[in-house]
């Protein structure tokens, strides 16, 4: 079996042989990056029952099992979107105070049937300032045979009093070469399919893994791409038109739009990381390093990224996307009109 992030998932195993584990862990890194994946399977090495191969998880137990349908009975995902009591559902994007009240009520119950009971809290910079407070204070006396598994992708968005005291680990991506073992390894993919989706995934595993399990979806990300191209390319007067198509779409379904710009970053990045390598076998067939140099890639990256800043904070998404079309760098062509 292949192991991903396997520096960090060293850290956790030798915590457990050295009956060194920690109550509270923060594993931080980029959003897809594999945090998820490794705060489960540092669930297992925790859970397994195969008591034969101690400090280590037999993938086959029940509650191995369990585990990998995200179904164990002594592990709890906690996210933005978790129904608890006393709490409207989807009413805001923040982790709450009654969040935190549910952890520490089932943390005071203890676990059902295993050694350890494991709150898994996804995107934990959401805690809001009272839902912050409320876990610091749970934190000074934790439950015994508790442990919280916090993934960040932004530190520095987290309490510091948080975070001093976590184990902090770093998740970080993994390369294109232990990308694709891992993909030949669990999928039954052609050679031209893994190539677009190690390129896709920029080292990131939970994409690869959406990806690797739904090819079809790459037409999604082409089909992105190809819009993205067409308002870069294009004049003002046509980038204008787009800004009112983007902007109509945002106010009925937001989600779609925060994706299609994150996949816009992501296929600036693809762009330059291809050109500091030199590889002349483009994933696009319309090459936006044709009509731009890298630089003024860098500065759409910049842009884009304000640009969802500036949605995030309620600014009239209208006037965002006009801003995005002004912004944006033009072809030599189109700037001189």
């Amino acid at each position: 079996m292949t192991i991903i992030n396997e520096k960090a998932y060293k850290i956790l195993e030798n915590s457990i042989v050295k009956n060194a584990v920690s109550h509270f862990y923060i594993f931080h890194g980029p959003k897809n990056v594999g945090k998820k994946k490794l705060a489960y399977t540092f669930s297992k090495l925790l859970l397994c029952d195969d008591e034969s191969n101690p400090n280590t998880s037999c993938d086959s137990c029940p509650s191995c099992k369990k585990i990998d349908e995200q179904k164990h009975f002594d592990i709890l995902h906690v996210d933005s979107k978790l129904v608890v009591e006393g709490l409207d559902e989807n009413k805001s994007d923040q982790i709450r105070l009654p969040h935190v009240e549910e952890i520490s009520r089932q943390a005071n119950l203890g676990p059902f049937m295993s050694k350890y009971k494991i709150f898994i809290v996804d995107e934990a910079e959401k805690l809001n300032n009272e839902a912050s407070n409320a876990f610091l204070k749970l934190l000074e006396e934790p439950p015994s045979s508790t442990i919280f598994l916090f993934l960040v992708n932004d530190l520095t968005s987290v309490y510091p009093t948080i975070i001093s005291r976590a184990q902090k680990i770093n998740v970080l991506e993994i390369g294109k070469e232990e990308m694709k073992d891992y993909i030949l390894e669990n999928y039954d993919l052609d050679d031209l399919k893994i190539d677009q989706i190690i390129n896709f995934s920029l080292g990131k595993i939970e994409v690869a893994e959406t990806l690797s399990s739904d090819p079809s979806l790459l037409d999604n990300y082409f089909e992105s791409y190809e819009r993205f191209f067409e308002f870069c390319k294009s004049n003002i007067s046509i980038r204008m038109e787009l800004s009112q198509k983007f902007s109509t779409r945002f106010r009925t379904d937001r989600n779609a739009i925060y994706q299609e710009l994150n996949l816009w970053i992501d296929f600036c990045n693809i762009l330059i990381n291809n050109s500091y390598q030199n590889d002349q076998n483009s994933l696009f067939s319309n090459n936006l390093l044709d009509l731009f140099e890298v630089k003024q890639i860098n500065l759409f990256i910049l842009e884009i990224i304000k640009s969802i800043s500036n949605l995030r904070s309620n600014a009239n998404s209208r006037l965002v996307f006009d801003v995005l079309s002004l912004n944006l760098p033009f072809t030599k062509e189109e700037s001189t009109i």
